[in-house]
């Protein structure tokens, strides 16, 4: 228990050290971006590739994809049917900033510092379906009701998935653990080295990232949003724990990451869709403090 403190606390400090170069003036929230890339493109991806490397895929682990699947349609369902009736576009905002879950750029460095690189696995399972639902279904319907009817929608989701640099490798990482094929050694050991930079890029990302600002004007409607979300998560994850039959392990990292932060790419899609990208900025970065301080108290009390 000591430990999961200590790399919980380990990781909030290094999440530190990002705010205290931004305040400072040494960094500004825009040099966030090429970190994101580095970590999207290069340390991600390699440590992905380490922790899958020799692993097999049962039926509890796509049972993960198909949880996520389920909860981040259930989750974008609800914020559009709590969105004002007459108002497309609040429904679209509401549409892409009532799910969606941070799971590449920190749940998986965040849990991996906790429990260790096999943590990855079963958070990849899941980002799987939620990633899936989150570019496809969601952000087509999002984007119908936002814009005018416009040729070529489908042909942008689906280019919006291929070039997810995180959902490709995913798909290559499961059909590697289905055909049971290896990394070479000497590229293991480079992946390895690699992937290890992977938490402290991500977190440092965060810090430099973390906005907190927002006109008292919209704060209600954040404030609907975050109780929306985390109402939803609190049932989800009881749901989770005390009804599906996976393996304790599994269903305590499901748990956890039922309290992940927004993904990044709403806040992204928000801001194709001409939407409030403010209150959605907002949100991502409080629901990144409550993913702090919630995925590892949760940890804590399942362990």
């Amino acid at each position: 228990m000591t430990e999961i403190v200590v790399r919980a606390l380990s990781m909030v400090a290094v999440i530190g050290v990002g705010l205290l170069l931004k305040r400072l003036g040494l960094v500004r929230r825009e040099d966030a971006r090429p970190l994101t890339v580095l970590l999207l493109w290069v340390t991600l991806p390699a440590a992905l590739l380490t922790a899958f490397d020799g692993r097999t895929l049962d039926a509890h682990l796509l049972g993960l994809t198909l949880l996520a699947a389920v909860a981040n349609t259930l989750q974008h369902l609800v914020g559009y049917l709590l969105a004002p009736r007459d108002d497309r576009r609040a429904q679209a905002f509401a549409l892409l900033n009532s799910g969606g879950y941070n799971v590449g750029t920190f749940a998986t460095p965040y849990l991996a510092a906790m429990l260790g690189p096999a943590a990855m696995v079963p958070t990849t399972m899941f980002d799987l379906g939620g990633a899936f639902t989150s570019t496809g279904p969601a952000y087509g319907w999002a984007t119908a009701l936002a814009e005018p009817p416009r040729p070529g929608r489908v042909g942008r989701v689906l280019r919006t998935i291929v070039a997810s640099p995180v959902f490709v490798t995913y798909v290559v990482l499961v059909a590697f653990a289905l055909s049971g094929l290896r990394l070479p050694a000497p590229v293991l050991a480079f992946t390895t080295t690699v992937g290890a930079a992977n938490p402290f890029v991500a977190m440092v990302m965060i810090g430099i990232a973390l906005e907190l600002r927002l006109p008292r004007t919209q704060l209600a409607l954040a404030v609907r949003f975050l109780v929306v979300r985390y109402g939803f998560a609190v049932l989800a994850a009881a749901a989770t724990w005390l009804l599906l039959p996976l393996p304790e392990d599994l269903r305590r990292v499901a748990c956890l990451l039922l309290f992940a932060p927004m993904a990044n790419m709403q806040l992204a899609f928000t801001a194709r869709a001409g939407l409030d990208v403010e209150v959605s900025g907002f949100l991502t970065s409080i629901t990144i403090l409550v993913g702090i301080v919630v995925m590892p108290t949760i940890l804590l009390l399942t362990a």
